[in-house]
């Protein structure tokens, strides 16, 4: 359990911000977050996260601040710089994948293009949804959606039609400058040896530790990780289907840590402890 008392003892200096850093990206507020991330990293550029399994460099989370904000070429980097720390870091293999993956956009966006954050800032603070489709056509976006960022934005309030206009919207500005079958095969070899990397932790997680009997109880994970693999060996790739399945499977390992480490209280309390 101890990755669990670390999660409750990270209340000072680096631990501090790295929790308030990961709570602001849960929220959907990427770059609140890389604030926090990268006064860790400059603190201690070989911070290993252990309050979060499975172990990952704190430069693994600046990366995903960057990949949830868009700044695809400012993530792979922060994941390269996560991997030259912990070379087993199988979320920043994952996401490393993901970002060669994505399409860039062929032009760079406007100064004032809607940030995530900034959309769902404008959510929570009670302006319909419409109104925040109207005012992304007129500054265009500067953030893909995928499985993450998606559900933030439901939770902050946005409905069907404003999900279908921003992904619209970032389409038309990507349609135009796609990866090049290198940057594909070099982006699915990635994926794949992350998934292969987070499914044999998983498997012994579960089969060899004191919390595993907590880990995936649904099986729900392991499903999609199995699923990616599947799509990732394919005689004919499905890149769409890879990114998506890639994407969801980095989002449930975020939400699985926080669901065990719940049930992990919540056991601990009924046994009096």
């Amino acid at each position: 359990m101890l990755w669990l008392g670390l999660a409750i003892t990270a209340c000072a200096g680096a631990g501090s911000s790295f929790v308030a850093g990961r709570q602001a990206l849960l929220r959907g507020e990427p770059d609140n977050a890389l604030k926090l991330f990268e006064r860790v990293a400059q603190e201690n550029p070989a911070y290993v996260v252990d309050a979060a399994p499975p172990r990952k460099s704190i430069w693994t989370f600046v990366g995903r601040a960057h990949y949830n904000a868009g700044r695809y070429t400012e993530a792979r980097s922060a994941f390269d710089r996560a991997l030259t720390h912990i070379k087993d870091d199988y979320v920043a293999r994952l996401f490393r994948g993901l970002t060669l993956l994505r399409a860039q956009s062929s032009a760079p966006a406007s100064n004032n293009a809607f940030s995530l954050q900034e959309v769902t800032y404008a959510l929570r603070e009670g302006i319909a949804p419409r109104r925040v489709s109207t005012l992304a056509r007129e500054r265009g976006v500067a953030f893909d959606l995928n499985a993450e960022t998606e559900n933030q934005l439901k939770i902050a309030g946005a409905d069907e039609v404003l999900l279908g206009d921003l992904k619209k919207m970032r389409a038309e500005r990507t349609s135009s400058n796609k990866p090049s079958d290198s940057q594909l095969n070099e982006g699915t070899k990635e994926v794949g040896a992350g998934l292969t990397g987070l499914h044999e932790w998983l498997t012994y997680t579960i089969a060899y530790t004191n919390q595993g009997s907590f880990w995936d109880v649904s099986g729900e994970l392991r499903a999609e990780i199995s699923q990616g693999l599947k799509l990732v060996a394919a005689a004919q790739r499905d890149y769409a289907a890879i990114l998506a399945s890639g994407e969801t499977t980095g989002y449930r390992m975020e939400t699985e840590i926080d669901r065990v480490r719940q049930d992990i209280a919540s056991d601990l309390s009924r046994q009096g402890r």
